[in-house]
């Protein structure tokens, strides 16, 4: 059984949410565009059926094929402040307590997160940023740091009244500067959104950043969110309506969610299924985000060089593609205990060879192979690693 990392027990998860400090409003950041955001909305995209189908194909076979994962870890977050005439200048103490905010409501799933850098950019062309605008491209191709090991977060004011976004982990290659999160400056602990300023439109958005769908998805109907211990919701909740039950389905609607719509101080909690659906999606679909940053340096060409004694290794490892899901190109790197011949060839789901990335003996150590996707379709592909009497495979998911 792969181990699992879990923290505090859903009460005292609960009781640290409420009990968390949080800073004092800013009365300067306090503007009429905020009195419009009277509910909550998220702009992050419904996925269709045919994504649906593919990550289920994915994480499925990405579990047949790696039996020891070790699920969570810590997250390094890199903050980007963007700000139009000083309107959306969150303090360090907001941005510390949106990180603290974080650890609370992620605490029973095993995910944690540090902050690793902040900057401050005055622009306001990006200020008012919607999901897929020009200007949240120019951003974040602008901001973005490492996303395939850092989660970006973006604070600004957006405009369609829209209080944040995220794109989910198969969106894009792993990556991509479009992955991360935006929310509304105001909605970080002590903000100026009164019923959204406790943190957790940032909680909110991360979920789908690690997989999570809206509670609401697909209303009454099946497959819902795909998530068995979330009760079928009708609509989105707003406010905290106690007892609501919009279904026939068993169970009241999970207003107290943090992917439903309810009020930050209503949604306390992820539930147990969730937490499983997140560790079946982030290993397979965002693999770089634990990794050690001086270990995952992508390198572009196969590698020879002599092999350093620390680098030396008892068995062979192959770490697979990364990015992926890619759309141009990933890196597949493995690690040989001693001179072998290698043979690394990618196969269709039919089973076709459809490129032989190496034929040759190769030394001992580290080494990688691009594998380009030209005019190959999109889809599922695997990756067949052979050295000697050794055979390995991993699987890798081509977008475009």
């Amino acid at each position: 059984m792969p181990l699992r990392f879990k923290a505090l027990p859903i009460a005292l998860l609960l009781g640290a949410a409420v009990a968390g400090a949080q800073p004092a409003p800013d009365p300067a950041l306090g503007r009429l565009e905020d009195a419009s955001l009277d509910r909550r909305v998220c702009g992050t995209a419904r996925p269709g059926p045919t994504d649906l189908e593919m990550v289920r194909r994915a994480t499925r076979q990405f579990a047949a094929e790696r039996t020891e994962v070790a699920f969570g870890g810590t997250i390094r977050v890199a903050f980007h402040v963007i700000t139009s005439n000083k309107l959306g200048d969150v303090s360090d103490a907001q941005i510390a307590e949106q990180i603290a905010e974080l650890n609370r409501n992620f605490a029973t799933t095993g995910y944690q997160f540090e902050l690793a850098s902040v900057d401050r950019t005055a622009n306001q062309g990006w200020f008012h940023m919607v999901i897929g605008s020009g200007g949240e491209r120019r951003a974040k191709q602008a901001l973005a740091r490492d996303p395939a090991r850092y989660l970006n977060i973006y604070t600004c004011g957006p405009g369609a009244r829209l209080l944040g976004w995220a794109y989910y982990p198969w969106s894009y290659p792993e990556d991509h500067f479009m992955h991360g999160v935006v929310v509304h400056y105001g909605s970080l602990p002590g903000g100026s959104l009164a019923r959204y300023n406790l943190g957790r439109a940032a909680t909110h958005e991360i979920g789908h950043y690690l997989g999570l769908l809206h509670t609401f998805e697909n209303g009454c109907s099946a497959p819902g969110d795909l998530i068995a211990d979330t009760p079928s919701e009708a609509s989105p909740a707003s406010g905290c309506p106690e007892s609501r039950d919009t279904c026939v389905e068993p169970g009241l609607d999970p207003i107290h969610n943090y992917m439903d719509y309810s009020d930050d101080a209503c949604v306390t909690q992820f539930t147990a299924g969730q937490d499983v659906r997140m560790d079946e999606i982030v290993p397979a679909f965002r693999p770089g985000l634990f990794q050690p940053i001086a270990a995952a340096a992508a390198q572009p060409e196969i590698l020879t060089d002599a092999v350093h004694p620390a680098d030396q290794v008892r068995a062979i490892e192959f770490r697979g593609a990364a990015p992926s899901p890619f759309r141009f190109e990933t890196a597949v790197r493995f690690t040989l205990p001693a001179n072998s011949h290698v043979s690394l060839r990618v196969y269709n789901v039919a089973g076709q060879v459809v490129r032989t990335l190496i034929e040759a003996p190769l030394p001992a150590g580290a080494h990688s192979a691009m594998f380009a996707s030209k005019d190959l379709p999109a889809g599922l592909y695997f990756l067949s690693l052979r050295v000697g009497e050794t055979r390995m495979t991993r699987s890798v998911i081509l977008l475009r």
